[in-house]
């Protein structure tokens, strides 16, 4: 293919014109479905002549197509369409080429290699392990002996790197191959790191060296990380490569390098050599906490490797690790970030251990006193950011949480464990560090420096961090009041409002206290008020406040102080969540709704409107930020992150519903509320934001419950649910199990209006159409399918139109046969339901359903099932009564004549005994239904205490079992998952394990179905005098069979 067009393409695609820009781009897809577009681009990237600007232009197509064409079947593209796909025939030179671009970019254009470097590892991701590019390893080492090529070197460790990234999520069982690969190139690999690149510290100087000694430190770390290859476990490999990072730790950074850098610590931190520290720190962290440590969730027993690891090299690299933090505590060495953490990571990792505890035993108030009290210290930094980016400082010192390499947090961690695993010996210790810091800074409240703050401030931090440790043992309860009343509620007014913001968060944390000092009560309650009101609408302190609020509401003398402030408090809690993205403000609502929703009802329809609009603000930047253009983006961070901005919106709907369960008997404020609520509903369907689908259903049921009917606003809701589920690439078939719930209320409340008007039931089958004729469906998936047909069913009775009644038949049948062998009876829930397709079909044309049964070949099948497998076993109201219905049903309105054409007349004799099973099962199932119902009215009502006995038991560090720091059980479940992610069983099985039983059959006790307002006993009675009436021979033939005990159920059914 000639380039010259292409490189045209790709200058106008950065042409500053817009018309001119698109119409590139139009051109673009067009060529690159022609054969060899690929290449041209390669060849584009490679030249000397062409401009950087248009290589990385070409470069990021280039990488774009690769990600999203190579394995289309892996990606969901679209097999059929060359724009899509890359042809496999131009496979092979493509990979070729791209070694030698990438060599050639290193040289000319090494801006060009991150994003080829993207495309190069998708195609080995692909092709290494189905061994369609076995060349590459060994032409990947040929180029480490390049004349020390330091560019050809640096492209044959990213081969490297991306061939053994393979096995990253491998067991050694899966990867038996990998351990020849590591005795052919391992040994060459270090010793060439070694003697070339690391050379004992002398090329710590280059940058470049540095990347490439980074690399060789992560291909180690690949190859170990979920699993530890054999001959690694060798004394003779492991200990070459433990000096190696050992001698990376040791070696100091360069003058030169801390100089250069002293005020800007962020591009420290981005030179490689630092990361190779903090990599090195961290495989040597992985390997202990892997495969050196014991724990009942650990699947490894590397007995070897672990007594070698433990005896031979631990005790020597924990004094490392305490020689390195004791030189950056008297600031002669610098430590990243991310290097502190993986060195507090580890020594967390010894406390957990035994044997290892005694290492560390000795250093514990040295560790305490100067790294943890240091690192929880607030810096300028943190200051400023406390004053410029409130909300950072509250994710970071109040939440606690962040998704990078944090110190503090890692102090805190290492805090935590020691309190809570080595409690003897720590915590006594700990509480007299923070109380004698405490009492060194206080002095004068009002009268406190800024030094001595940022000191208190470690302290209530350290405080905070075990006080739930405290408030567990009944035996802390004194000192902790006493403790709070001197060092945390003076701060509620500190001048400064970190300090503030501290003594809210921890009173946040002082709900399970039984105060037995209650005058402080109210000190406790003007406290938060005053810091949740203040004027200067300090964010951190504001958010303190209201979760501290939140902690104390349900206490009898503060709720009843708040009870005259609830209506401006919660408007500040609505003004506070439309500026901190969060859902925790959302908790603090609806908690405030459920305890004074007498008082808040006035505002109700007030109070929705302004979470709509809240809710609004947030779906709107979302749904922004979802329509990022994937061509622009260089790697997987580029993708925006609006976790934050989702979870403040979910809690907005939350609180809705706690709003709108409020008015449980103010029908006409319902509606209204309905209304208000319409424009979030509109927005969620007609943008597809699936993410929100089950909280908009859980709205419309509970509306619709409330109401006992479907109001103007509901049915408008049901038609955007039509509209959306219309889009070829509509969610709403997928999501069905979220939007049977609104669906269900629907057919029960609606059902007249559904009957007299096709427009509406139309709506509900397409749905069940596009959800049927998916070709993946799970058995769990097809269980919401045919609860929606047989509700459909049943809700729409004759009027039910026949070509919908076929279609749901012939659906549920091809489904029945399938499962006919095993799976009616192992896979009971799906069994059930299905069935119940054809009951509920019974109730309203039992000849046509029978005749189509018959037609099927499952007329036999269906009635031992149903009479001898199912209804003998059956525990739910719904079951029992649609079964009974259906057979009395039977047994009156299909004639002698009709069974006889069907070849049934050996049925009528046993349905006696069916009709007495079942309704001998009912009142017992009703009766059971009521109790769940009884029991969820009271859940919540009383306080629940059954965890105190097992938080608060004594510390007995000597019997603790040993354990892992961080829940590396989770690490492997998760390895597992990624390993089966196309396993049969996954997706066949849907979520049923190998067998489920009847009391998997769920039944809500808040829900009603089109069965509820049936009284069966009347039916019961009404249809057996009609038969007795009607058809004699009939009613004697069923009763022929009874039983005396038989005849006795019968009666007393009769004359209840």
């Amino acid at each position: 293919m000639d380039a010259n067009p292409l490189l045209e393409c790709f200058a106008f695609t950065l042409h500053p014109d817009a018309s001119t820009r698109t119409q590139a781009e139009a051109s673009l897809k067009e060529a690159s479905a022609t054969p060899g577009f690929l290449g041209a681009c390669l060849d584009i990237i490679s030249s000397n002549e062409v401009p950087e600007q248009i290589k990385l232009s070409a470069s990021l197509y280039f990488k774009n197509k690769i990600n999203y064409g190579w394995n289309q079947e892996q990606n969901g593209g679209n097999k059929n369409s060359p724009v899509y796909s890359v042809d496999n025939d131009e496979k092979p030179v493509i990979k070729d080429m791209l070694l030698q671009t990438m060599l050639q970019c290193a040289k000319q254009s090494p801006s060009c290699i991150r994003i080829l470097n993207s495309a190069l590892s998708t195609i080995i991701a692909y092709d290494y392990p189905e061994k369609k590019w076995e060349s590459l390893l060994p032409q990947s080492m040929e180029l480490l002996s390049s004349n020390n090529d330091i560019d050809s070197i640096h492209i044959g460790l990213l081969c490297l790197s991306e061939i053994f990234r393979t096995y990253r999520w491998k067991n050694n069982d899966d990867r038996q191959e990998l351990e020849m690969l590591i005795m052919q190139s391992f040994p060459n690999l270090l010793e060439f790191t070694n003697t070339t690149l690391f050379q004992e510290g002398k090329n710590m100087n280059d940058a470049k060296f540095g990347e490439l000694v980074k690399l060789v430190i992560k291909i180690y770390k690949f190859v170990v990380y979920t699993d530890l290859p054999f001959v690694l476990q060798r004394p003779e490999s492991f200990i070459p490569w433990a000096n190696f990072f050992v001698a990376i730790i040791q070696q100091d950074l360069p003058t030169e390098l801390l100089n250069s850098t002293a005020n800007d610590i962020d591009s420290r931190n981005r030179n490689p050599w630092v990361k190779c520290k903090k990599w090195a720190y961290a495989n040597l962290y992985r390997l202990f906490q892997r495969y050196a440590s014991r724990s009942l969730t650990r699947k490894f027993d590397y007995k070897d490797f672990k007594e070698m690891y433990l005896s031979q090299f631990l005790p020597q690299l924990l004094n490392l690790i305490f020689q390195q933090i004791e030189r950056w505590g008297n600031r002669s060495l610098w430590l990243s970030d991310a290097s502190i953490y993986y060195c507090l990571n580890f020594i967390e990792q010894c406390v957990v251990q035994k044997t290892t505890w005694k290492l560390v035993e000795p250093h514990y108030t040295v560790i305490l006193q100067h790294v943890i009290f240091r690192l929880l210290t607030p810096t300028e930094e943190t200051l400023e950011t406390f004053e410029n980016d409130p909300q950072e400082y509250i994710h970071r010192n109040l939440e606690l949480w962040d998704d990078d390499y944090s110190p503090d947090l890692a102090a805190i961690a290492l805090l935590i464990t020691c309190i809570t695993k080595r409690g003897k010996v720590t915590l006594q210790p700990t509480l007299e560090f923070i109380i004698s810091n405490l009492q060194a800074n206080v002095g004068d409240f009002q009268n406190i420096t800024l030094e001595n703050a940022v000191q208190i401030e470690s302290s209530l931090k350290i405080f905070s961090s075990i006080i739930d440790r405290l408030t567990a043992k009944d035996s802390f309860a004194a000192e902790v009041e006493q403790f709070l009343k001197a060092f945390v509620y003076p701060f509620f007014s500190s001048n400064y409002a970190f300090l503030r913001a501290r003594a809210c968060e921890i009173a946040s944390k002082l709900e399970v206290v039984e105060f037995r000092d209650t005058s402080v009560m109210p000190v406790i309650y003007q406290g938060i008020m005053s810091c949740f009101i203040e004027d200067n609408d300090c964010l951190p302190v504001n958010l303190a406040a209201a979760l501290a609020m939140q902690a104390f509401i349900t206490k009898r003398d503060f709720k009843e102080a708040l009870s005259p402030a609830v209506i401006p408090t919660m408007h500040k809690l609505l003004a506070l969540s439309n500026e901190f993205e969060t859902d925790a403000v959302s908790g603090v609502m609806q908690e405030f709704v459920e305890q004074f929703a007498e008082q808040l009802q006035p505002f109700g329809v007030e109070l929705m409107n302004n979470l709509v609009q809240q809710f609004l603000k947030f779906a709107i930047d979302l749904h922004e930020a979802s329509n990022y253009d994937p061509n622009n983006m260089l790697a997987q961070n580029d993708i925006p992150d609006e976790s934050d901005k989702q979870m403040a919106a979910l809690g907005v709907l939350s609180t809705a519903i706690s709003i709108l369960l409020s008015f449980e008997n103010s029908p006409e404020i319902v509606k209204n509320l309905e209304q208000s609520f319409y424009p979030a509903a509109e927005f969620i369907l007609k943008n597809d934001m699936e993410d929100f689908y089950h909280e908009l259903c859980e709205f419309l049921e509970s509306s619709s419950f409330l109401l006992k009917t479907i109001s103007p606003i509901a049915w408008k809701v049901l038609e955007l649910i039509g509209e959306c589920n219309r889009k070829p690439e509509s969610m709403v078939a997928f999501y069905l199990e979220d939007f049977l719930v609104a669906l269900n209320n629907i057919l029960v409340y609606g059902k007249d209006e559904l009957q007299k008007n096709d427009f509406y039931s139309k709506i509900l089958f397409e749905i069940y159409q596009k959800a049927i004729s998916s070709d993946d469906n799970s058995l769990s998936e097809l269980v919401s399918i045919f609860e929606l047909s047989q509700k459909m069913t049943l809700a729409l009775g004759q009027k039910l139109q026949p070509a919908y009644r076929e279609q749901f038949l012939k659906d549920v049948i091809n489904a029945i046969v399938t499962e006919k062998d095993a799976g009616l009876k192992k896979h009971v829930v799906f069994g059930v339901t299905s069935f119940n397709v054809i009951i509920a079909n019974m109730i309203s044309e039992p000849l046509s359903t029978l005749n189509f049964l018959q037609q099927a070949n499952i007329l036999e099948l269906f009635f031992q099932t149903w009479f001898t497998v199912y209804i003998p076993n059956f525990q739910r109201v719904y079951d029992i009564k649609l079964s009974l219905i259906a057979v009395l049903d039977m047994s009156c309105n299909v004639s002698e004549m009709e069974l006889n054409a069907l070849s049934l007349n050996s049925i009528v004799p046993q349905l006696g005994k069916v009709l007495v099973q079942l309704i001998g099962k009912l009142p017992k199932a009703i009766k059971d239904l009521e109790d769940k119902r009884k029991e969820f009215s009271a859940f919540g009502s009383e306080k629940f205490e059954g965890w105190d006995d097992t938080l608060a038991g004594d510390y007995d560090d000597e019997d603790e079992e040993d354990g892992a720091a961080d829940a590396d059980g989770n690490f492997d479940e998760l390895v597992e998952m990624l390993r089966k992610d196309n396993d049969y069983a996954f997706v066949n099985g849907g979520s049923f394990g190998d067998n489920d039983t009847f009391d998997d059959l769920e039944e809500d006790p808040l829900t009603e179905s089109i069965l509820t307002s049936i009284d069966a006993f009347a039916f019961f009675r009404n249809s057996i005098s009609s038969l007795q009436q009607g058809n004699v021979e009939r009613y004697q033939e069923i009763m022929a069979t009874l039983t005396p005990d038989d005849e006795q159920i019968l009666n007393h059914v009769l004359s209840l």
